[in-house]
């Protein structure tokens, strides 16, 4: 592995709640692989990951003709997230846009990256895509669980951004820095690294990392991402999903999806009017 070697404050997880002052290693982004586990410890060590050939070919070109009609549906209906002076464009509430959003959320390759970092029982926070366009500016670099108090010993939050076109860095592939889930602040500026895939991989990001979409610079090359972002059981999610989620999508719901989009019963939090009747009291 390649290092960077600088001076920041690290959180120690060996060290309980202790926060050092040393020279540390930044480490590069790890290598692209179209393993799993090898995916899985990437996450572990480096707080994200590149899994190539986790969607096909053909799931990716569905992918992409369905997020474009959404995307044009919103325009005509003066509905659009427009960004970036007309370049970007951010398509919400994928949950109501049809089955194969549904389960793309759940992907079984996804759930395992999620579960790695998350524990058991993640919970769907987010489901949006976003098609940067050739002049799109870079976002401002932040972490997705700044909502919280630190220190961060764990990720309470994390995403798998699926690359449906191919991730370059003249199209704005998204910008991370490597091992910055350990920091208690941002990294040194230099830190920020594209990180490029073909159509298909799944880039995994512990919602500690410092990341960014990068900016456009292609002469014509919009580039599109389903951002599926996921959170501990216990945390409370980014969408509303009780207002925002179609009734018709609602009740089509299995127990199964009803507990992952957060409408179940668990461990005594969202309970209605009490716990159920016939569960096992302390």
């Amino acid at each position: 592995m390649c290092f960077t070697v600088c001076r920041l404050k690290i959180w120690s997880p060996h060290k309980g709640d202790v926060v050092t002052d040393a020279a540390d290693l930044i480490p590069a982004l790890p290598d692209i692989t179209d393993d799993l586990g090898t995916a899985i410890e990437h996450v572990r060590a480096y707080g994200c990951a590149r899994l190539a050939g986790a969607l096909s070919e053909e799931e990716v070109g569905e992918l992409r003709e369905t997020i474009h009609a959404e995307a044009a549906k919103d325009l005509a209906d003066d509905n659009d997230h427009i960004y970036s002076d007309g370049s970007n464009q951010r398509v919400w509430a994928l949950f109501n846009r049809g089955e194969s959003f549904l389960k793309l959320a759940e992907h079984p390759t996804a759930l395992a990256l999620m579960e790695s970092c998350l524990g058991p029982d993640v919970r769907m926070s987010n489901l949006s895509a976003n098609i940067t366009g050739p002049g799109g500016g870079a976002m401002t670099p932040h972490w997705d669980q700044d909502w919280a108090a630190r220190p961060w010993p764990q990720a309470l939050a994390a995403h798998v951004i699926w690359m449906v076109d191919e991730f370059t860095e003249e199209n704005g592939a998204t910008l991370v820095a490597p091992g910055s889930h350990l920091l208690d602040g941002p990294p040194p500026e230099g830190s920020m690294v594209p990180a490029t895939g073909p159509a298909g991989t799944a880039l995994v990001i512990d919602g500690r990392i410092w990341h960014g979409t990068g900016a456009n610079r292609s002469a014509g090359s919009p580039r599109t991402g389903v951002l599926a972002y996921y959170c501990r059981p216990y945390i409370r999610q980014q969408e509303n999903f009780q207002l925002s989620m179609a009734p018709s999508v609602l009740e089509s719901l299995s127990p199964a999806r009803r507990d992952f989009y957060g409408f179940g019963f668990y461990e005594y939090l969202n309970m209605i009017s009490g716990p159920p009747r016939d569960l096992d009291r302390y």
